[in-house]
């Protein structure tokens, strides 16, 4: 019995020790700098910027984090709830203490998709309702080959459900650190020009220094509108997570 239970365990031991390398090599998608990401072409650049804009517009109003992704196929070996499970931890998505994220991701060849929440969000968003919305709104649409459709009644009806639960704060989580970062900019550049001054003023007074400029100090920067700030291309209204945390809830669909 003994020699028995060995050979199990030096057979079953190398399996599973593969089977944990396979996994851990995997490589999650690198987090995304937009709400919506359609890596597939699914829909139109015009409406995947529109798409962008509206979930941009949600984190603003009720500070919820609601992320798209598709691809034409899943990018992985493992189960769709184990691959979107640890994408949503490593993307981070919903806001840092409040883990209020959603994923919405489609695998397009695959004709598979999930629905994925956060711990915040579970109990506005739970399985059934994530379930109802898949098989009730989306996939009929996804099958008609609809898909911009389905992914506006989709999203439309995630809106409708986690509403309410959390207030905004009129920014996204990045305008909100580009508002902070612009604002310690001005100061250390109000701080090196006061500097500035007072130096050529002391100079002026040893009569060790003439200054022949024109005019005042040539400043470069963008602090103008061509800084890039545009939303949906990674600029200050662009998506930034600080969440992360899901219990697994949610629900898969086929169409």
């Amino acid at each position: 019995m003994a020699v028995q239970c060995k050979r199990l365990f030096f057979a079953v031991v190398p399996i599973l020790a593969s089977a944990i390398c396979a996994h851990a090599a995997e490589t999650i998608p690198p987090k995304p700098d937009r709400y919506f990401n359609d890596y597939a072409g699914a829909v139109s650049r015009g409406a995947a910027q529109r798409f962008d804009e509206q979930l941009a517009q949600f984190e603003r109003e009720t500070s919820d984090q609601i992320v798209v992704a598709i691809w034409r196929t899943m990018p992985s070996q493992s189960s769709i709830e184990d691959f979107t499970q640890r994408t949503f931890q490593t993307w981070q998505v919903g806001q840092k203490g409040r883990n209020n994220g959603v994923v919405f991701f489609v695998f397009v060849d695959d004709h598979r998709m999930r629905i994925q929440p956060g711990y915040g969000l579970e109990g506005a968003l739970p399985d059934i309702t994530c379930n109802e919305i898949i098989r009730d709104a989306v996939a009929p649409r996804f099958r008609a080959k609809d898909f911009e459709g389905g992914l506006a009644a989709g999203i439309d009806l995630i809106f409708k459900a986690i509403r309410g639960e959390y207030k905004g704060s009129g920014k996204t989580v990045r305008e909100s650190g580009s508002s902070q970062s612009s604002t310690a900019g001005l100061l250390v550049f109000f701080f090196v020009l006061i500097i500035f001054l007072l130096a050529v003023r002391a100079s002026r007074r040893l009569g060790g220094y003439r200054y022949t400029g024109g005019g005042g100090p040539f400043i470069s920067g963008n602090w103008g509108s061509g800084g890039g700030w545009s939303s949906g291309g990674g600029g200050f209204s662009g998506f930034s997570g600080g969440g992360g945390s899901s219990g697994g809830g949610g629900a898969s669909g086929s169409w």
